[in-house]
């Protein structure tokens, strides 16, 4: 059946409900469950293998998983007895390599979608003029695509496949082949594009930086199940694992056990990080504290720990978490330091900014290090991130690159 089915739940723009899906015997996403509202613009993060780009191809078609449910502005895409073909899912589609036609100059190429779909010929122009207005290429509309520089290809890239107005718009790591310059130009470009048109976009990368500063949420994943689901605030601050802490930016974890419980703060005797060490941590709500005797991990960001002077202690107006820490590496990258201490049985990052008059420490320097209670948080020691799923599977899930149009996914 090729059909599209309608769908109990019309209100939602993509739906995913227990998805399995597998490359030979090696389990490549497990139980993925996932919607995705309207005009919202959600990211699968993860390191290579992890499912990220399996998912993606399950939901544009080019890969039939082994069970589950996709529906897509309220039909039925795939489900037992139905599995809609790619051209007839109304979701286009921007690769990793740009995929535009070698032989078309940039408006044909954007065109070739319109009158795939049989608008006639004025008509399609007119919309390809308007969408290459919308990247920023309208004068380049007659030179060759190939001639373009690759970002002005990926732009080319992104109008073909906003031109059809499609329900959804995949993305596959559309910025990892230009450079860092370039990649965070071109984030913006795209963000305000989606912001602007209100297109629904599912977008897939290793990349943190573009996570956050991309998305209106953020789908964690690793070893094919989603680790955690939120807004890049929430991921950031309030990471619900050990794997999403590390992989979503730096994060120094300590374990302990919760000794006290108080109306604004909770104690964690934490021993690995030094004899007799306790740390006091805020509580984000009332509800939002764990149970005296429960093993947690604790966690800051290198950007939340203050280091005193060589020489000299922390102020005395301050008041946090303070233990002793040698200093082991010192990196100067201009604005700020990177530095690693050791404490107790731990290697802490702390990332320091410093003025003219502010001389770094050498290396073995003995240092106060503070941290607030605001600034820790935590999760139950227990949930380090899941591993449900195979391993084995980045082979599959690293074919990302492909030079086929966007067209071939959705007209």
């Amino acid at each position: 059946m090729d059909k599209p089915h309608r769908n109990p739940s019309p209100d939602h723009g993509l739906v995913v409900k227990g998805l399995f899906a597998d490359y030979g015997r090696t389990t490549a996403v497990s139980d993925l469950g996932l919607e995705i509202g309207r005009s919202e613009f959600v990211t699968l993060l993860g390191p290579s293998g992890c499912g990220k780009t399996t998912t993606l191809r399950c939901v544009a078609g080019l890969h039939t998983p082994r069970s589950g449910q996709i529906a897509l502005g309220g039909q039925r895409l795939y489900s037992r007895g139905v599995n809609v073909p790619p051209h007839k899912r109304d979701i286009n589609m921007v690769f990793q390599s740009y995929a535009v036609w070698p032989h078309m100059t940039t408006l044909q190429n954007v065109m070739y979608g319109l009158r795939a779909k049989k608008l006639p010929k004025a008509q399609a122009r007119a919309k390809a003029q308007q969408m290459l207005e919308l990247v920023g290429l309208a004068e380049f509309t007659g030179r060759n695509a190939t001639d373009l520089s690759g970002g002005q290809q990926q732009r080319v890239a992104l109008a073909r496949a906003l031109a059809t107005e499609p329900s959804l718009v995949l993305m596959d790591e559309p910025l990892s082949n230009l450079d860092a310059q370039l990649r965070a130009r071109m984030r913006d470009e795209l963000r305000q594009i989606q912001r602007r048109t209100g297109i629904t976009v599912l977008y897939v990368t290793h990349d943190q930086s573009e996570a956050l500063s991309m998305s209106d949420r953020v789908v964690v994943m690793n070893h094919g199940v989603i680790q955690q689901v939120g807004d890049p605030w929430a991921l950031y601050h309030r990471p619900a694992n050990g794997f999403v802490a590390t992989f979503v930016g730096e994060a120094n974890v300590v374990p302990g056990v919760v000794a006290g419980v108080g109306s604004r703060t909770f104690s964690v005797r934490a021993p690995t990080l030094g004899p007799d060490t306790v740390l006091d941590v805020a509580r984000a709500t009332a509800a939002d504290c764990p149970a005296v005797g429960d093993a947690i991990s604790v966690v800051f960001r290198p950007e939340w720990v203050r280091a005193s002077r060589e020489t000299e202690p922390l102020p005395t107006a301050l008041d946090g978490n303070e233990f002793r820490a040698r200093l082991v590496s010192s990196e100067f990258l201009g604005d700020h330091f990177e530095r690693t201490y050791e404490a107790g049985q731990h290697r802490l990052r702390v990332r320091a900014v410093t003025g003219p008059t502010s001389p770094p420490p050498r290396i073995g320097a003995e240092q106060d290090l503070l941290v607030t209670p605001e600034n820790l948080t935590w999760f139950p020691a227990d949930d380090a991130g899941r591993r449900e799923a195979g391993d084995g599977e980045a082979s599959a899930d690293e074919d990302t690159s492909s030079s086929v149009p966007t067209e071939v996914i959705g007209g």
